[in-house]
C-alpha cells in the first residue's frame, strides 16, 4: 500500500478496497525525510531507517472502550496500528498486536474490530480468541491505512535514534538496532554529543548530519541534511 495522507473517511476506503490484505511487500526508507524541519519530544524516534517485509494494515482514530459483558472488555487507544486479518470486499477485519482484551479472570489477549460495510468505519469489535461473541461498537470507529512490519520477516532490519534529551550541554540519544525479529532490539547503545547554547548547530553520526534548530518545551527542533 503506498503512504499518503488521507483525509477523508470516503478516501480511506476506497484506497483499503484496492489492496489485497495478503502478500507482504519490502519497503525501505527513511523517517523523516532530508531537509523536512521535524519537532521531537523526548522518547520519540529521532531517526528511523529500516528495511522490511510490510503487510497492509491500518490505524485507529478514536479511541475504543467496548464491554462484552460476561465475556471481558475491549481497550485500544486512538492510534494503535492493527494487522488485516480479512478482507472480503466490504468486510474489512483488523486485529491489535498486543494485549487489548481482558477477561473476566484477568486473563488478557489480542481484540479485533470489524467493518462491515467498508464505510472506512469499525462497527463491531470481539476477542481475537473467541472471534464469534462480537458486540456493536457505541459509536463508529474512524481507521486509516498503514503497514505493519512482519515481526519475524526474511532479513528485516531496522534502526533507531530515540531522543532523550538535552541538558548541560550535552545532547543525549538511544541507538537501537532491530533484526529479523523486528519486536525487540538486537543491540542498543546511549550515545552524548556536546552542544552549544546558540542554534542552529549541527550533530553528526556515522554518515547523517543533524542540524539543530531550537529546542524548547515542546522539544527538539532539527533537519536531518541530504548526504553529499
Amino acid at each position: 500500500m503506498r503512504a499518503s495522507l488521507i483525509t477523508t473517511i470516503t478516501t480511506c476506503a476506497a484506497l483499503l478496497a484496492a489492496t489485497p490484505a495478503a502478500g507482504a511487500e519490502r519497503k525501505q526508507g527513511q523517517k523523516p525525510e532530508p531537509g523536512a524541519e521535524t519537532i521531537v519530544a523526548v522518547g520519540a524516534p529521532l531517526l528511523e531507517r529500516y528495511n522490511m517485509l510490510v503487510d497492509p494494515g491500518v490505524r485507529v482514530s478514536a479511541n475504543v472502550d467496548l464491554d462484552l459483558g460476561m465475556q471481558g472488555i475491549i481497550r485500544i487507544s486512538s492510534g494503535t496500528l492493527m494487522a488485516i486479518q480479512q478482507h472480503n470486499g466490504k468486510l474489512l477485519r483488523a486485529c491489535t498486536m498486543s494485549d487489548a482484551y481482558t477477561n473476566s479472570f484477568g486473563q488478557t489477549g489480542a481484540a479485533c474490530l470489524t467493518d462491515r460495510d467498508g464505510d472506512g468505519m469499525f462497527d463491531t469489535g470481539s476477542a481475537k480468541s473467541i472471534g464469534l461473541t462480537t458486540r456493536k461498537l457505541a459509536a463508529p470507529v474512524p481507521y486509516v491505512p498503514d503497514e505493519v512490519p512482519e515481526t519475524f520477516g526474511q532479513n528485516n532490519q531496522r534502526i533507531v535514534l530515540v531522543y532523550l534529551g538535552a541538558a548541560g550541554g550535552v545532547l543525549r540519544l538511544s541507538y537501537r538496532e532491530f533484526s529479523n525479529d523486528m519486536a525487540r532490539p538486537a543491540s542498543t547503545e546511549d550515545l552524548s554529543f556536546p552542544i552549544g547554547s546558540g542554534y542552529p548547530q549541527t550533530i553528526t553520526w556515522r554518515d547523517t548530519r543533524i542540524t539543530l534548530l531550537g529546542l524548547d518545551n515542546d522539544g527538539l527542533r532539527y533537519r536531518l541534511e541530504a548526504a553529499r
